[in-house]
């Protein structure tokens, strides 16, 4: 038998010394692939070109309009095929809404707040424990004040966010209970003192889940991410440490006005390297070996995503036909997530944190030896941002019925979110009939109070006047002390249930079929 024909490759691969040959099989299966990435390319310009409003954009300006010029789309002003908001929904952006594919969904920055956010995982958490163990222990203070203090062990650490921080800004540690400021609204989380480490210092990952549809309940998370680095070799915190943000806190808007802070201009962003910023495939590398399985890890961090995004449904839902209520049916909207995990010393992902609105910059700021600094673009960012977006408009830009057909469309992979009904739905149902189906309307005594007329809402123990007497419970740590929001009202519907001595499910069905 002829032997197969061989060719030599190593000028190509010359830091691969395992690729040496390759045989004319290969060469013809290479051939046909390209051939039909060719056709693909082909077909995708002959699409019809994207128009993108950019009118209302802000720092992720300067990468719209490197994908427009990329893919030949042509920016506009009013009237586009996607609109970019560079913030949350407002009433004022009805409009954009009725023509064009809006990459916001309205409410979501309210969820993503890290208080809010928190309230409802612990509450999730509470309701289905199996499959909300992803994230740390949380407490939000000064509510859950008193419960903190009771189940506080000086053994451990504490991580304090302030509610409405970003970038870091107000991070501190805590290891003992005089360091908690009483006044302030803030999150606190059990610190993962054991965290995974590479070349000795801590780091999380920001990876992107996309969502282009409610209903169906459409999800995709993207291969490629971030990791950001500490830039001081990390320790378990003691007395001596636990104030060096640099060694505990991985924010970029940190951790870049360290001198050790590396910028990394390498030809591959993709190989192992020892930036402060990488790319989460470079990552994976390292991973692989210090002897971890990143299928095994995906798979965590998926099912964490999925379990998130399963929570956030019902509340997207919702604050979707309060805004645009009979023509919910018509629009479009579709959003970008920044998730921040955590990998612990045995490969364990931790939900940190979720971004409704995550940086889409790709320049970075330099400092120099004179103290100053400029901005150049980062390769890094530019890489991952532009697979995150211009993926994230394409399919945008596809129907629903055509997405549910797909498994994953470039950069992105389609994730399987569980869309029936959970107890919060129903919850989200009653408040939204007292509080008359408006956007972001909170209530009053006197509405709440209106639950009191449905069948067996009241009882020998708990009477109508009691209702007011619960609903000031409930606000009275609250800065509106004479408004109820739906967080609370959660909170209310749960301790009625249990003044009334009836099942929680039970009595939610019974209210909604008496509307």
């Amino acid at each position: 038998m002829q032997q197969q024909q061989l060719h030599d490759i190593s000028p190509w691969n010359q830091n691969n010394d395992d690729l040496l040959t390759v045989t004319e099989q290969q060469v013809d299966e290479f051939k046909t692939n390209y051939e039909n990435f060719q056709q693909q390319q082909d077909q995708y310009k002959k699409q019809k070109v994207i128009k993108v409003n950019t009118i209302n954009c802000r720092g992720e300006t300067r990468l719209i309009r490197k994908l427009i010029s990329k893919y030949n789309w042509k920016e506009v002003f009013n009237d586009g095929d996607i609109c970019m908001l560079g913030l949350p929904f407002k009433q004022q952006n009805y409009d954009e809404y009725l023509t064009q594919s809006v990459n916001r969904f309205p409410g979501m920055d309210l969820l993503a707040h890290k208080t809010q956010s928190s309230f409802y995982l612990n509450k999730f958490a509470q309701y289905f424990p199996d499959e909300y163990q992803f994230f740390p222990k949380t407490y939000i203070i000064p509510d859950e004040l008193d419960k903190f203090q009771k189940e506080y062990k000086s053994t451990r650490t504490y991580i304090a966010k302030p509610d409405a921080g970003s970038q870091g800004d107000g991070i501190y540690l805590i290891k003992n209970l005089k360091d908690i400021k009483n006044y302030e609204s803030i999150v606190i989380q059990q610190y993962i003192s054991k965290p995974l480490l590479i070349d000795k210092k801590k780091f999380d990952l920001r990876l992107y889940v996309l969502i282009t549809s409610l209903d169906p309940y459409i999800c995709y998370i993207n291969k490629e991410g971030l990791a950001r680095f500490c830039t001081v070799d990390y320790e378990k915190p003691n007395d001596k440490n636990i104030r060096n943000p640099f060694m505990h806190l991985t924010n970029y808007s940190l951790n870049k006005r360290n001198t050790n802070f590396q910028v990394y201009n390498g030809q591959n962003i993709l190989d192992i390297n020892e930036g402060t910023k990488r790319t989460y495939t470079s990552i994976k590398k390292n991973l692989e070996i210090l002897g971890y399985n990143n299928k095994d890890i995906e798979d965590e961090i998926e099912t964490l995503v999925v379990a998130y995004l399963k929570s956030l449904l019902p509340f997207l839902e919702f604050n979707q036909k309060l805004v645009f209520q009979k023509r919910v049916s018509e629009i479009k909207c579709f959003q970008v997530l920044g998730f921040d995990i955590l990998l612990d010393e045995k490969g364990k992902p931790w939900l940190l944190e979720v971004n409704s609105n995550p940086s889409l910059q790709i320049e970075h700021e330099v400092f120099q030896a004179n103290g100053k600094s400029v901005f150049e673009e980062s390769l890094i960012d530019s890489y991952v941002k532009e697979l995150v977006v211009g993926d994230a408009i394409k399919l945008a830009m596809m129907s629903k019925e055509d997405q549910e057909e797909l498994q994953g469309f470039e950069s992105y992979k389609k994730l399987d979110v569980d869309q029936s009904e959970t107890i919060f739905s129903k919850i989200m149902q009653i408040y939204g009939f007292l509080s008359g189906y408006k956007f972001q309307e909170y209530l009053t005594s006197s509405k709440f109070q209106k639950l009191a007329n449905f069948p067996q809402m009241i009882s020998q123990t708990f009477l109508k006047h009691d209702y007011d007497l619960l609903f000031r419970k409930i606000i009275l740590r609250s800065c509106n002390t004479n408004l109820m929001d739906f967080f609370q009202f959660i909170n209310a519907i749960e301790q009625l249930a249990g003044k009334l001595n009836q099942d929680l499910d039970e009595m939610l069905d019974r209210i909604i079929s008496n509307f």
